[in-house]
């Protein structure tokens, strides 16, 4: 198995950059890798699947943030030999998939679609937080028809992401792999939060007030958003996460969702 690393320029990072310069200077030159290896917190995962899942690989992050929800966390000895063992296929990671969320606009105007992007963690519907806006949901799974709410904005939230921004905003931690989505409203004046299959979801703009947007991933696009837009959100790629201890990783989670239960 080829592997590619994904140099940081993170402070915390120089341990590895170092050992992968000194030990496997080959996998800063890797073109064709079958495992991209990744250093950092979640969010060097987040940055590493925008620039290369359109290689349809796993990717296996080492942790050295601070939460490092979505990474592996291993000394550099035993790195070394994973390396090893990997390159030799001598052993079998233990993979994980989600899917992203894909968003186009359909314009009221004119009906014209455009692509906004993929979000491998969340999308947000909003402006600010004392922001104010309407809209009406529909989804293909039948969970929502119509459904009208008010209020500062939406989050649709990946399972992969659903320990981010939406388990801020009091959503479930959703199991990676599980092919569900987590819906929350943020300040909204009717309850809003619930659990989806990767169906696809349509949100119209009904609000009369400008300045809605579009976030993917706590980036905001810059497309304008009118009354009567409808924001259509569906399946995207899907995405591998390789882990050294699966077992390790799901307890890492469990111990987010039990945060919930804790006195």
């Amino acid at each position: 198995m080829k592997i590619k690393y994904r140099i940081s320029k993170d402070k915390r990072c120089k341990e590895i950059n170092d050992f992968i310069q000194k030990e496997f200077p080959h996998l800063l030159k890797e073109r064709k890798p079958d495992l991209i290896l990744v250093s950092g917190g979640d969010g060097a995962i987040l940055h590493a699947i925008q620039e290369y899942n359109h290689l349809k690989v796993p990717f296996f992050g080492y942790g050295t943030g601070n939460l490092n929800f979505l990474m592996n966390e291993l000394d550099l000895n035993k790195l070394k030999k994973l390396i090893l063992n990997t390159e030799s296929d001598r052993v079998n990671l233990k993979t994980l998939e989600s899917t992203k969320i894909s968003v186009k606009i359909q314009k009221a105007k004119n009906n014209k679609k455009i692509n906004v992007g993929q979000a491998v963690n969340e999308v947000v519907l909003g402006s600010k937080l004392m922001g104010y806006h309407s809209f009406l949901i529909s989804s293909d799974d039948g969970s929502f028809n119509n459904f009208e709410i008010k209020g500062s904005g939406i989050c649709v939230s990946t399972d992969m992401g659903s320990t981010g921004y939406n388990f801020n905003l009091g959503g479930a931690v959703l199991p990676l792999g599980s092919n569900m989505w987590s819906l929350i409203g943020i300040v909204c004046n009717r309850y809003l939060e619930d659990i989806l299959t990767t169906s696809k979801i349509v949100v119209e703009n009904t609000s009369k007030r400008p300045g809605l947007s579009v976030f993917l991933d706590g980036v905001k696009q810059k497309y304008t958003i009118s009354r009567g837009d409808k924001i259509i959100i569906q399946k995207g790629d899907v995405v591998k996460l390789a882990f050294y201890d699966q077992k390790e990783f799901f307890k890492k989670r469990i111990d987010i969702s039990s945060r919930y239960r804790k006195g």
